[in-house]
């Protein structure tokens, strides 16, 4: 059986080629153009939205009885990436020239795995836990000199996260991983502006790193054998305004 990731791109390798040939194209020809939305940042205030995906997994601190002999058959666990996909509004404050302040609240759908070795077999458990969350981060952006239709820019912020499927005060007999409903996270990134004749096109990354233990403390070996869980969060979009 053929790989079906493999199969759709070479199915669709054409279409993709050519959109990629067009998309550097428009990107190499933007600073050829003239300048386009010339005073688009001298906005007080301007809102857009973003779309884009993202994968999550957790910074894992594991107890000391796992190490102990005889207390358990478990050899170690290990928190994996797991796929997810984003969209949410932007609010945009012009501070200063290279300066602004942004609210961007955005639903977020994300999927978080752990892998579990036991002793005596090469099998790996796998739990998984699903996420969608309401993030509201506040961020600065630091935005370079305008050039041509290109600007360069680098985020940082916090933000608090409400789990709205978090089975935190869930009672019931299943083993699984249950994480709190809130969290807050410190979030960095940085991307690229691009002005176009009717918008502003940004490709932007980031990351989202949780100071709050979310591991919700179970008795079941799923759980039982870690004191902590933080969350860490690569966020890739594209922003439109």
């Amino acid at each position: 059986m053929g790989n079906p990731i493999r199969s759709g791109f070479c199915n669709g390798f054409f279409p993709k080629k050519l959109a990629w040939v067009t998309w550097g194209y428009m990107l190499a020809a933007l600073p050829c153009w003239g300048q386009y939305n010339a005073y688009y940042d001298t906005k007080t205030l301007h809102f857009g939205f973003h779309v884009g995906f993202n994968t999550s997994s957790h910074r894992v601190q594991l107890s000391d009885s796992l190490n102990v002999l005889g207390a358990t058959n478990l050899r170690y666990i290990t928190p994996d990436f797991g796929p997810g996909f984003q969209l949410g509004i932007i609010s945009d404050l012009r501070i200063h020239e290279y300066l602004a302040l942004r609210f961007t609240p955005t639903l977020m759908f994300s999927q978080r795995n752990f892998d579990y070795q036991f002793r005596n077999t090469d099998k790996i458990t796998r739990k998984s836990v699903q996420m969608a969350n309401v993030d509201l981060p506040l961020t600065m952006k630091f935005r370079s000199k305008r050039m041509k239709n290109y600007r360069v820019y680098v985020l940082g912020g916090v933000k608090g996260i409400v789990d709205m499927a978090s089975q935190e005060k869930v009672v019931d007999d299943i083993d699984k991983v249950k994480l709190r409903r809130l969290d807050y996270a410190v979030e960095t990134g940085m991307g690229l502006d691009l002005y176009l004749p009717y918008f502003k096109l940004s490709p932007e990354i980031r990351v989202a790193n949780g100071f709050r233990n979310v591991l919700v403390p179970e008795t079941h070996v799923y759980s039982n054998f870690m004191e902590s869980l933080r969350s860490r969060t690569w966020i890739f979009s594209f922003t439109f305004e």
